[in-house]
Order: C-alpha cells, then sequence, then structure tokens
C-alpha cells in the first residue's frame, strides 16, 4: 500500500488533536491504539447524537 504525503500541517493538526505528532504514532502500537481507540469513541458519540435528533424531528 502506498504511503500518502504527511504534510506539516497535517502533522501540526494531528499534534492538536492528540497532542502527539504522526511521526510517532507510526512508531508506536500504544499511541496507535490509542488515537483509533479515541476515533472509536468520537464515531459512537456521532452515531448516538444523530440517532438524537433523527428521534426528535419525527417524533409526531
Amino acid at each position: 500500500m502506498e504511503e500518502l504525503p504527511y504534510t506539516e500541517q497535517m502533522e501540526h493538526a494531528f499534534r492538536g488533536v492528540h497532542g502527539f505528532g504522526y511521526s510517532e504514532v507510526r512508531n508506536s502500537h500504544d499511541l496507535r491504539m490509542k488515537v483509533e481507540l479515541r476515533r472509536q469513541r468520537d464515531h459512537e458519540k456521532s452515531v448516538q447524537l444523530v440517532a438524537k435528533i433523527y428521534a426528535q424531528a419525527f417524533r409526531g
């Protein structure tokens, strides 16, 4: 699989969100797991929020 180019802006944004850079994540399984668990939690919260909004919008 071809690796995508990673820009300095992307590195800065990643560091701002996660507290460490992408280059660090590439070399650490523990950091990768931390990022993926956070992404999973965020996704689950988003799905719950959409379901709640949808239910409120279509209450009869």
